[in-house]
Formats: C-alpha cells, structure tokens, sequence
C-alpha cells in the first residue's frame, strides 16, 4: 500500500508507486476543468466542453503523466511542444491540423483554469499558453511528418522529441 503523500503539491508524481493515485487526481481536475468550462466566461455547451476535455486529458494522462512523468503543475513549457510536435503525431492513427487546432484551444483553456484555480503559477501558464500560439509550427510539424522519408526520419524524430526529455 502506498503511503499517503504528505506534500503540499497533490498534482505531482512522488515515487514510481504513485502512477494510481496522480491519475485520479488528474481525473479530478478534468472533471473540475468541464464544469469550469460550462461557467462564466467561458460558457460552453456541455458537448463541447467534454470534446475539449477530452483532448485535455489525453494530453495530460497519458502523456504528461505517464509518458513524462511529472504532473499538471510542471511549468515546463516544452512539454505542450513535445506533445503536439511529436508525440500527439506519432501516436495518433490519423493526425490532422484540424484536431491539432482543438488540441491547442484545450490546452490554452485548461492552463488558463491551472492559473485561474491556483494550481500553476500565472506566469507559468502565460509561458505555456504562448508555447500554444506557434500553429504554423505544429502544422509544419504534421506535414513534414507526411512527408517524411527513411532518410529523414531521424532528423524529423530529433525536433522536440521527448524521449530526450529528463524530468
């Protein structure tokens, strides 16, 4: 049995044997991230706000949490690069720009309720959020992965590849 986590930070991974209890934490916080959503000033119809959930928690289980390892109040900027401009396009059956374009409106909304609960420091976010705003980036990303060769392959991987990425 794990112990429970004495820190002050609920939304970090403590040990290899804290994997279950970070990802209900997780689940948690997405389902506060609908609800928020659904309110003021964001006022989204409750399918839509489940849609960008959705993306959200992808993101943030399968990848932050347990690809990376860390948590929703890790501020490292490069992790939404990572994800979008690498994992999000290998691990995805069909990729598009168009999915890509809502992955980013998740990910923007969810770190302006990060900041908005005090879960991330605003900065922080801001930092994240602006990471966000390179599309024409993450678009090129996904048609030079289209486009990719066996002799450019390598190269293409190496570009935010969070395989390289210690936390």
């Amino acid at each position: 049995m794990t112990p429970p986590v004495t820190t002050a930070d609920p939304y970090a991974l403590h040990g290899a044997d804290d994997f279950v209890r970070l990802d209900g934490a997780c689940h948690e916080l997405l389902r506060e991230f609908v609800d928020w959503l659904q309110q003021e000033p964001v006022s989204l119809h409750p399918a839509e706000a489940g849609a960008l959930a959705h993306a959200a928690d992808r993101y943030l289980r399968e990848f932050v949490v347990d690809i990376m390892e860390t948590g929703p109040t890790d501020a490292d900027p490069s992790l939404v690069r990572s994800y979008l401009g690498n994992w999000y396009i290998i691990h995805t059956l069909e990729p598009t720009a168009g999915e890509m374009d809502r992955i980013v409106h998740a990910l923007d909304l969810f770190y302006r309720f990060l900041a908005q609960r005090g879960i991330l420091d605003g900065q922080a976010a801001s930092r994240v959020r602006a990471q966000l705003q390179d599309r024409e980036f993450y678009h090129g990303r996904l048609q030079a992965f289209w486009d990719l060769t066996p002799d450019t392959i390598a190269p293409w991987r190496a570009v935010d590849d969070y395989r390289r990425t210690a936390h």
